[in-house]
């Protein structure tokens, strides 16, 4: 017995097929928070090298909370690569808020004040709700953002 062969195009979509990408495309669409650096300053100084501080200004233009996860940078001084780290963010954008959080950068030398610097990374946040944070957690749904800042850091006053 032979069986009519019926292009995939003309099956009908199974929903439970569909429903997985519906839920994560409900729980991603939430905005992601707006990052800016906004300061950076030279915070420790000693024989065996510098830290510089880097300010971020998170804003949140919705109604719900966000937990700011973990964050990746770099760090260039002078447009060389001199710090790469990984940190938690330690910080929760209230709704319709803002929230500054700090990251530092040890620099294993002693730095010569005015520098040039160039910031960039990603930072993971958590999207309200049970099922995005049980997608966060199984590593399903981590939605990141990414921010970046250049200027000049001084010497530590």
């Amino acid at each position: 017995m032979t069986r009519a062969f019926r292009p995939l195009y003309t099956r009908p979509m199974k929903p439970y097929l569909l429903a997985p990408a519906l839920l994560l495309a409900a729980c991603s669409s939430q905005p992601a928070p707006k990052l800016a650096v906004t300061d950076a300053a030279v915070t420790e100084r000693t024989d065996a090298g510098t830290v510089i501080t880097f300010t971020v200004h998170a804003d949140n233009a919705t109604g719900e909370p966000l937990p700011l996860r973990e964050v990746e940078y770099e760090v260039w001084l002078h447009g060389k690569p001199v710090f790469k780290g990984t940190r938690s963010a330690m910080a929760t954008v209230r709704a319709y808020g803002t929230q500054d959080f700090t990251l530092p950068a040890a620099i294993p030398a002693q730095l010569e004040t005015p520098a040039a610097y160039s910031i960039q990374g990603t930072i993971t946040y958590l999207v309200p709700g049970a099922l995005a944070e049980a997608l966060f957690d199984l590593n399903v749904l981590k939605p990141k953002t990414s921010f970046r800042g250049r200027g000049v850091v001084e010497a530590a006053p």
